[in-house]
């Protein structure tokens, strides 16, 4: 029988943050690719030829190293941007496939806590960022995709990001007390 242990209201809303960065991330990440990638082969399928070969040829494959790559050689973002881009891309993934990693630190026993990944709080904020710049960038170079999937999540993100200032606060509020108290 399992034994039930609660985690303090600080752990409790630590917990809550990350899950909705997490969200948030998974959402973004997803927008990002299928943006990027959807405007890449809309110019290819407007500007190749046989002078100009497309971009991204169809079949083609580890197609996101070569659409991050594109986007550096178009100097849309650097070379450590696209890294940083692959490495956030990475924790998505870890979300999808292993999220008990991401929270081991905080609700894991406390022999695994050799083992456990460091929670990158600022992730969502610099993949955000990257959005942006890639948006902007990519408008006098190629053809852009419009799509719905950012109106349909809108009202959930703005909750959410909501959800995420009030916890902040509080996040704070409670470390400094514990602070305080063992001090």
């Amino acid at each position: 029988m399992k034994t039930l242990l609660k985690l303090p209201a600080l752990e409790k809303n630590i917990l809550k943050y990350r899950a909705l960065q997490m969200v948030l991330l998974l959402h973004q990440v997803e927008s990002l690719k299928a943006f990027v990638l959807g405007s890449i082969r809309a110019t290819d399928s407007i500007s190749s030829s046989r002078k100009n070969p497309p971009m991204l040829p169809e079949g083609a494959k580890k197609i996101f190293k070569k659409v991050w790559r594109i986007l550096v050689n178009e100097k849309i973002i650097t070379e450590a941007e696209s890294q940083d881009i692959q490495n956030i891309i990475e924790l998505r993934n870890d979300i999808g496939h292993s999220i008990h990693d991401l929270v081991m630190d905080i609700s894991g026993p406390d022999f695994q806590l050799q083992n456990r990944k460091t929670y990158d709080y600022y992730a969502l904020e610099r993949f955000e960022r990257y959005r942006e710049k890639i948006s902007n960038g990519m408008q006098s170079k190629f053809v852009l995709e419009i799509s719905f999937r950012e109106l349909s999540f809108e009202k959930a993100e703005n909750t959410y990001k909501e959800e995420l200032k009030r916890l902040h606060k509080k996040i704070t509020r409670q470390y400094s007390a514990r602070e305080r108290a063992i001090a």
